[in-house]
Parts: structure tokens; C-alpha cells; sequence
């Protein structure tokens, strides 16, 4: 879907207001910044901590978000309210470092009743979405709208609305387009794309492109001669089937079913009613469980196998953050992942979050794998690491997909292909050879990378350095900046790659807020070095490499 600006029949204020809200990055051992909230700490008996409003306030409340999975009950993140309407992208995260030691972190605001005296505005959230959706030709699969307060980059406070959408068209397949919306004025204040972008069983996998250092074709398990292996995926045996799922992922062949490029993402009404089943083929210990074919769908465009690759890199990916990373849930309680294949004439991949409303999920998450089609095949190896991450990321941190925040979700997402790879070298040394720190290079039909992270600008677009930011940038092009201070501090002495993701694993999950600035998540990566008594020393470095200061003098030892 093409984005499009919406114009009202009010097109411009009576006069403007020259006052602004402030916003103040905190970091520190206080509950000071809490007393306008008129909160106070509690202590359980197990030693959680939690707020609670001594009485309503005013002007401002926090409320706990509600984050499925690794809810760590010493790291618990807050939405700032203004009179009891959420502050789009500003959250505060309370941690309890020790028995008797609280810290606060995040980017608090404040003086938004300078701007704001009325909350309810000239137009009506069914004014808004009616507008939008009028200039809307695409399919809508889902859309949500909600009121809030959100802040410009000048930190101008607006009342506004909130449209997000789930679309689908022809042309440009699925797309995730964003709105947010002047209450007031009907001015477009901001708009974007979300979209992001038992082990037995064998068969092929990989593709026919040859990388610098290895084959592009490979096999899962061991039963073939002569062939590069790696390990076998996980299937569960019925009768005289095995069915491609475990209790974490499920693998549907999209070829057979009659779910096509129109149906996508996939509603949970829709899977139901449809009855879409994981993808299954004859197997028994006298064929080695052998998926041959994907059930005559493979080879497809130079891929030989995205049932296998898919179920093995999913499955890869989440192994790597629970032994690796301590991530005891990486995709949270809403499984099995629905992995979907063979989507024809379909050039990349991509990952919807689950959606759930009062308690019911309108849609399980779901990540989509193209065959290819002129510029890639199918994108299953390190793109499930990265599409997975997104995932990952939505369950913790949020970050919005855009602007600064977006250039750090992307660049994680990157990171986690590159530990992806590191993670399976340990056992299949061959894979990786831990030199090329390029991103997506196995599944372009060019051979060319679509990114690099050592050298983020050789793509002749993409940014390496916090000058040469701009906020009209897509996501892909600033992630470089992450991406060159995580090539950084993997490569600084006593560092690898485990340890650099290690930092940006926890800072995802217990520093970075939705609408983080690379300072405030430097700050964050920082603080993640400090409380694993790695040298933080090293991780500023690394940010200042490339133009990115945290600006909190004293983090919290």
C-alpha cells in the first residue's frame, strides 16, 4: 500500500501555540520523578515491586503494559497517561537492582497541560478513520484507532488519534500503514509502513547460490554423501505422516491450501474456518523421515526446500536465545509460531506480532516466506532470525518502525541474524566462517548483500554515523549506525558476538522504550554492560564510533 497524506476540510490552526512540552531522559537510583504521579513503591513479600496511585492524579498516571512472556518482575515497564490517555511512544521502567536499591529509566514528560486543556477533540475517532479509509483502496484485514497524546520533534504535544491497519492489495501484498492524526485539526502528524518487512527430521535445504566460503546447498541431518550438514528439524509423528510442528512453530505449505497472496496476514477466524493445517509428508524410519520435496512444491525459484529451512531456522533462532540469551520465552505464550510457505511470486518475508483484544487473539503471530521471485529466493536461513527478532522485539521494547527507534528495531534484527549464524557455528563450523558480516547475501539471485554491517555505506545508502541522520530516512538505511557500533564492540578485545548481542538482548528488554532515541538506547546497551560488569568502557567506544553519545553522566553501578 502507498502512503498516502490525508488532508481535512481544516487544513490549518487560528493561531499556534509557542509553548512545548518537555521531555527528560531519567536514569537514576530516585523515585523522585515519580512524585507528580503521586505513586508509591511496593514491596511484596517475594521482593516484587510494583506502583501504586495513592490517589488519582490529575494531570498524569502510569499503568503497567501488558507484555506477554518474560515479564521479569524486577524490570516492570509503565505508559505514561495524561488524564488517562496514554503518551504515544513514552514509557518509564522501574528496576530493582538489589534488596534495597530502585532505579527508574526512560524518557519522562511533563508541562503537556501548557498545550492540552480539553481532551476531547473537534473530530471523532470515527471521523478519522472514516476519512482515511475513504482514501483507502486496498482490502482492510484489521484496524484499530485510539486517542493519545503524542509529541512532535519539536515536543509539541497534540491530542490526536491513532489509526493502525493490517492491508492487502494486489500490487504491494500486505502492508501495516500507520496514521497518527491532530484531533483538532485533522492534520496528518505522522505516518508509516509497520510491516517488518523432536528432531528427526532430514531433507535438502539451502539453494544453488555459492557464498565466498561455503556451498549454498546443504542438507538437514545426515543422510546423504557428500553434502554439507546441518542439523536435522523438529517433527511430530502421526501414524505414517510427520507433521511439520513442534509446540513452538508450525509450518504451513501455502501451495496446499487455498490461501493465496489476498489472504494474508491471516486472521484466527479465518484459520479456524479454514481449518489450515501444519504441512505433512509420508515419512517412517525406513525413509529417514526424509521431507523430499515439500510435497511436490520444491525445488522453487534455485530453493530447495522452505518447509525444511523454515522449520530448522525458526527453531535454530529460538534455541539460540534460551541457551544463548536466558530468554526463557522469546516469542511469548502465543504458540506455535505459524510459519507460511510458498507464497509464490512473492520477493521477500516478513513478521506480524500477535493481536489480542480483551483477552481473545484476533491474530496469532505469523511470519510469511515468499518463494522469491527476480531479486531473492526463499529468504529462510538468517531472514528467520531477523523477521523472528521483530517479533522479539515487539514483545519487549516495542520500538516503533520509524524514525530513530525504527533504525534500532531494524539493526537488532540484523544483530540477531549475525548471532543466528555465530550461534550455529559452535557446532557446524562451516556455516559461518566469521568474517562476512554481510546481511542477506544467501538469498539474493545477484549474490550481492542486501546490507553490511561492517560497512554499512559500501550499499551506497545506507548510514554509518549519527550526523548523517535525517528523519525522512528509511528504517533500513539509519539501522546502520546500530549496526557498525555492534560490528564494533563484537570485535573489541575480550568481546564476540555472543557477548555484544548479549547487551543488546537485555537492553531490549529491560532499557529501551517505543520511542527510544539512539542516545537513550546507548544509555540503555551501556547500562546492560554495567549490570553484567562487562567493560562499559568498550560499548561507549563502540557509539562513539559512529556518533552516538549517551548523555546521562553517571549510570547506575
Amino acid at each position: 500500500m502507498k502512503t498516502r497524506i490525508v488532508s481535512f476540510l481544516v487544513v490549518s490552526m487560528a493561531s499556534v501555540n509557542l509553548q512545548a512540552a518537555s521531555e527528560n531522559l531519567i536514569w537514576e537510583a530516585s523515585d523522585n520523578n515519580l512524585k507528580k504521579y503521586n505513586v508509591s513503591i511496593l514491596h511484596d513479600k517475594k521482593g516484587f515491586i510494583s506502583i501504586a496511585h495513592k490517589m488519582t492524579s490529575l494531570n498524569y498516571q502510569l499503568s503497567p503494559v501488558d507484555h506477554e512472556g518474560n515479564r521479569d518482575s524486577n524490570d516492570i515497564r509503565y505508559q505514561i497517561y495524561y488524564r488517562n490517555i496514554p503518551v504515544w511512544g513514552h514509557e518509564l521502567i522501574l528496576h530493582k537492582a538489589s534488596k534495597s536499591k530502585i532505579f527508574l529509566t526512560g524518557v519522562d514528560v511533563s508541562e503537556i497541560e501548557k498545550e492540552i486543556y480539553q481532551t476531547d477533540g473537534k473530530f471523532s475517532a470515527s471521523d478519522i478513520e472514516r476519512q482515511i479509509i475513504k482514501n483507502n483502496d486496498d482490502s482492510i484485514i484489521y484496524k484499530n484507532i485510539k486517542k493519545i497524546i503524542y509529541l512532535d520533534s519539536q515536543k509539541k504535544a497534540y491530542l490526536a488519534y491513532h489509526l493502525s491497519m493490517y492491508t492487502n492489495d494486489p500490487l504491494h501484498f500486505v502492508s501495516a500503514p500507520n496514521y497518527i492524526v491532530d484531533a483538532n485539526s485533522g492534520q496528518m502528524l505522522k505516518s508509516w509502513d509497520d510491516l517488518t518487512h523432536k528432531k528427526i527430521g532430514q531433507g535438502l535445504g539451502g539453494n544453488v547460490f555459492i557464498l565466498p566460503y561455503r556451498s549454498g546447498l546443504f542438507q538437514h541431518g545426515d543422510s546423504m554423501k557428500d553434502i554439507p550438514s546441518l542439523g536435522k528439524f523438529e517433527v511430530t509423528v502421526k501414524g505414517k505422516n510427520c507433521v511439520v510442528e513442534s509446540p513452538e512453530v508450525r509450518v504451513i505449505n501455502a501451495a496446499h491450501t487455498d490461501l493465496d497472496k489476498r489472504s494474508f496476514p491471516v486472521l484466527s477466524i479465518v484459520e479456524i474456518y479454514k481449518n489450515i493445517p501444519a504441512f505433512s509428508y509420508p515419512c517412517s524410519k525406513e525413509s529417514q523421515y526424509i521431507n523430499i520435496n515439500d510435497g511436490d512444491t520444491s525445488p522453487a525459484n534455485y530453493s530447495f526446500s522452505a518447509v525444511n529451512d523454515a522449520m530448522y531456522f525458526a527453531g535454530v533462532t529460538l534455541e539460540m536465545y534460551k541457551e544463548y540469551y536466558g530468554v526463557e520465552k522469546p516469542l511469548g505464550d502465543d504458540l506455535p509460531l505459524r510459519a507460511y510457505t510458498h507464497i509464490k511470486n512473492f520477493d521477500n518475508a516478513f513478521a506480524v506480532p500477535s493481536i489480542k483484544i480483551k483477552g481473545l487473539y484476533l491474530m496469532h503471530q505469523q511470519i510469511v516466506i515468499g518463494d522469491g521471485d527476480t531479486q531473492l529466493t526463499a529468504p529462510a536461513q538468517s531472514t528467520l532470525s531477523h523477521e523472528l527478532s521483530h517479533n522479539f522485539t515487539r514483545l519487549h521494547s516495542n520500538l516503533v518502525y520509524n524514525g530513530q527507534s525504527g533504525g534500532i528495531n531494524e539493526a537488532f534484527s540484523d544483530m540477531a541474524s549475525i548471532a543466528m549464524q555465530d550461534y550455529l557455528r559452535k557446532d557446524f563450523p562451516w556455516y559461518w566462517d566469521g568474517d562476512d558480516w554481510s546481511i542477506g547475501r544467501e538469498a539474493t539471485i545477484s549474490g550481492e548483500p542486501i546490507r553490511y554491517m561492517d560497512y554499512p555505506t559500501k550499499d551506497g545508502h545506507s548510514i554509518d554515523h549519527f550526523d548523517d541522520y535525517r528523519d525522512d530516512l528509511d528504517v533500513h538505511l539509519t539501522s546502520g549506525i546500530f549496526n557498525k557500533a555492534f560490528y564494533l564492540l563484537a570485535h573489541q578485545p575480550n568481546w564476540s558476538v555472543r557477548k555484544a548481542f548479549q547487551v543488546m538482548v537485555d537492553a531490549n528488554i529491560k532499557y529501551w522504550t517505543s520511542g527510544t532515541s539512539f542516545e537513550a538506547a546507548a544509555c540503555g546497551v551501556i547500562q546492560a554492560a554495567i549490570d553484567r560488569q562487562y567493560n562499559k568502557q568498550d560499548v561507549i567506544n563502540a557509539f562513539k564510533e559512529v556518533g552516538v553519545v549517551c548523555p546521562v553522566i553517571g549510570l547506575v553501578n
